[in-house]
């Protein structure tokens, strides 16, 4: 792919009507592993009116049918799962996929989610910081002891461990100014869901003020941008479907005109672009199915005009 920025796409999984099918699924997989695609990265939501697949076993499905594409939550809903399964279950999805995952996570979720997974929701900021914590010494030591807020254990062990040293990589997603100095200071990167080119443009540099000032080269920092993306030649036509897909995900309040890429090959290009110019490394691309032919189209109208 011509960019220097890394081209990845969002896996499809949120639907009002059925979801796909693994068929459907494994022809997406491979065809995105075929077309040079970076990365797949999945999203989360444990609640919803609407049919929402869970992303870690999107993935699981996603590393058994290819060799080369990477694995990512973008992002991952980390407090309703327990840090040591989460350790457990992604050292295991990096040895068996060869080391390709990469771990999004976030500490937001609904008011009923945190209800109902038994999580205090004024004590998220330092559960998700012991997470964090605890996650990365289980991945990269043995016989492990900790005694934290949260978590007790003592001389345990997670294995296999990753195949990544010392550990998967960790993004943050999020735009309040706390999560842009953990994700500068305790992460390996940042990523955005929503957002314009500018205020993309504005986050990213607040990340990489952050890790200047805690003496961190913000070059090592990867800068990660979702954008759903729509290619067909009836611009309205594209920008209802994409209304039609993140209205059911995110509600009407959800602004496909600025969120979103549609249209033509060249309209979508610089679209994405912009993110790009603004500091995106990593942008991660949504289609509304995984429709081989869609992201074919990306791979080769689009992607080449990107500079």
């Amino acid at each position: 792919m011509p960019t220097d920025a890394k081209i990845g796409l969002l896996v499809p999984s949120s639907f009002k009507a059925a979801p796909p099918n693994i068929e459907e699924y494994t022809r997406f997989f491979r065809r995105a592993d075929d077309l040079g695609f970076h990365s797949l990265w999945a999203i989360d939501r444990i609640f919803h009116r609407i049919n929402i697949m869970e992303p870690l076993t999107l993935l699981t499905c996603a590393a058994a049918v290819t060799t080369r594409v990477r694995l990512g939550t973008s992002v991952i809903l980390s407090l309703f799962r327990n840090p040591v399964q989460l350790a457990k279950t992604t050292a295991t999805l990096d040895y068996l996929s060869g080391g390709r995952v990469t771990l999004g996570i976030s500490l937001g979720g609904w008011d009923d989610e945190f209800e109902a997974m038994g999580i205090a929701k004024d004590r998220r900021v330092s559960r998700f910081r012991e997470n964090l914590t605890l996650m990365r010494k289980l991945w990269a030591e043995t016989d492990v002891t900790h005694h934290g807020r949260f978590y007790h254990m003592d001389n345990v062990n997670v294995r296999p461990k990753p195949l990544q040293k010392p550990g998967i990589p960790i993004i943050i997603g999020a735009y309040a100014d706390a999560a842009l100095k953990r994700s500068a200071e305790n992460a390996d990167g940042w990523v955005a869901g929503t957002g314009n080119q500018e205020t993309f443009r504005q986050a990213w540099q607040k990340v990489q003020d952050y890790a200047r000032a805690a003496g961190k080269d913000p070059d090592s920092l990867d800068s990660g941008k979702v954008i759903y993306i729509f290619v067909g030649e009836d611009r309205e036509q594209c920008a209802a479907k994409l209304k039609e897909f993140t209205h059911a995900f995110y509600g009407p309040q959800y602004d496909v005109d600025n969120n979103c890429a549609f249209g033509t090959s060249e309209q979508c290009a610089e679209k994405i672009q912009g993110y790009i110019d603004a500091g995106a490394k990593t942008m991660i691309l949504g289609p509304t199915w995984p429709d081989v032919s869609q992201i074919t189209r990306i791979a080769e109208e689009v992607v080449p005009l990107l500079r």
